[in-house]
């Protein structure tokens, strides 16, 4: 499957780190190798989308605290973030909402985008129906994308594949 680029979701010491506050144990460790396999061989931009709130931002209420913009957290492994090309913040979970992705895909006449990284339910799924409610054609890397919950993550591949026209390649 041919992508313009590759939107990195949530790269960030929160989930990936043994110290970050939402850390997902050993499936962190396994996709950091996954991730840092699959972004040494893609040679086209690469687009890291981090997490950034701020303490007690409401809209994640319903989840313990991370990403937050000024701690240890918010910040890319550095065994990942040599690989990014650039990186954007956002606020929600779609990496479209309020942030400068758009113009960045259009400044670099992408029509194809793949999809790896953090939290399959969140993240890749709200990102993957925003590019593709904007015609985009998206790709969803399934060995490079993970969720905290395997109930979650199982769903979300599903309804990305069977009703959202996102193609999902096994690497």
């Amino acid at each position: 499957m041919i992508m313009d680029v590759i939107l990195v979701m949530n790269p960030q010491n929160s989930f990936l780190s043994d110290t970050g506050s939402v850390y997902m144990g050993a499936k962190a460790e396994t996709l950091k190798l996954r991730l840092q396999d699959y972004l040494s061989s893609f040679h086209k931009v690469k687009i890291f989308c981090r997490e950034s709130h701020a303490p007690g931002d409401s809209y994640f209420s319903g989840d313990k605290t991370h990403s937050v913009a000024t701690t240890e957290d918010f910040l890319v492994p550095d065994s990942l973030k040599k690989y990014a090309n650039y990186f954007i913040d956002k606020t929600r979970f779609s990496g479209l909402f309020d942030t400068l992705l758009e113009a960045t895909l259009k400044q670099n006449s992408v029509r194809s985008v793949g999809l790896i990284g953090v939290e399959t339910h969140t993240s890749i799924l709200f990102t993957a129906g925003d590019l593709r409610n904007r015609g985009y054609e998206v790709t969803v890397v399934e060995p490079c994308v993970m969720a905290r919950d395997d109930y979650f993550h199982a769903f979300s591949i599903s309804l990305m594949n069977h009703y959202m026209g996102v193609k999902i390649s096994n690497g």
